[in-house]
């Protein structure tokens, strides 16, 4: 019997924060298009969530749905949550600013599409903030661009969701590579020495040469590409 069912578009937006971690610990998994749940039998599985991705259980036989939650009940499975018990709100904190980033740069879930004074406004403020928010989350810890993890000595659930987050969003638009070096230059290092771990780097070259660039798709990718251009 194979560990899960993950549930998700041909992207990586949302779905590489879980593929991400799931490579990690060289989990046994299925790769199934949310199709198969969404939108028709959302309503028809155990907790339903309101989109991908999902996330089965095959071995305890529950859905999840909501990245955050699929992550966090990844991290408890696999010991990949911080030492200390108060770091592990920290760590669920990491993955609930990456969701809120996620939103954000969609113009919430694409509510509006991107105009070129809306964009620099956001860019040139609210995305610098956050980045900035990263790097000082991780200070203690990443003294310098190879050296530490972001709540700690060890990997954990924070680390691989700081990596799907910031190092998906350079690779998807490498105009904000330079954005992420200015305001976080540690996270872009530790970005980069997660994507380099094996099982993951291998998994990215497989997508990134067939998905090439692609990030959340649609008219909001557009949008978001337009105002780069």
């Amino acid at each position: 019997m194979q560990d899960y069912e993950l549930y998700y578009w041909g992207l990586p937006f949302r779905g590489n924060f879980i593929q991400l971690f799931l490579e990690e610990v060289r989990a046994d998994y299925r790769k199934l298009d949310a199709s198969e749940v969404y939108p028709d039998k959302n309503l028809n599985i155990q907790y339903p969530g309101m989109a991908p991705p999902y996330l089965y259980d095959c071995r305890a036989q529950v859905w999840f749905a909501q990245m955050p939650a699929i992550l966090m009940h990844l991290a408890k499975a696999y010991h990949f949550l911080p030492d200390e018990p108060e770091q592990h709100t920290l760590a669920l904190k990491v993955i609930l600013d990456c969701n809120d980033i996620l939103m954000e740069i969609t113009n919430y879930n694409g509510t509006v599409m991107w105009d070129q004074d809306s964009w620099a406004e956001f860019r040139t403020h609210r995305l610098a903030d956050w980045m900035a928010i990263f790097e000082k989350t991780g200070q203690a810890h990443i003294l310098k661009p190879n050296a530490g993890y972001l709540l700690g000595s060890r990997l954990t659930v924070a680390d691989i969701a700081t990596a799907a987050l910031f190092g998906t969003l350079v690779h998807s638009f490498p105009e904000l590579a330079a954005d992420l070096e200015h305001n976080a230059p540690r996270v872009a290092g530790l970005c980069q020495r997660v994507e380099d771990r094996p099982s993951i780097r291998s998994f990215l070259e497989d997508q990134r040469n067939e998905l090439g660039k692609a990030y959340c798709g649609g008219q909001i990718e557009q949008s978001l590409r337009d105002v780069l251009r």
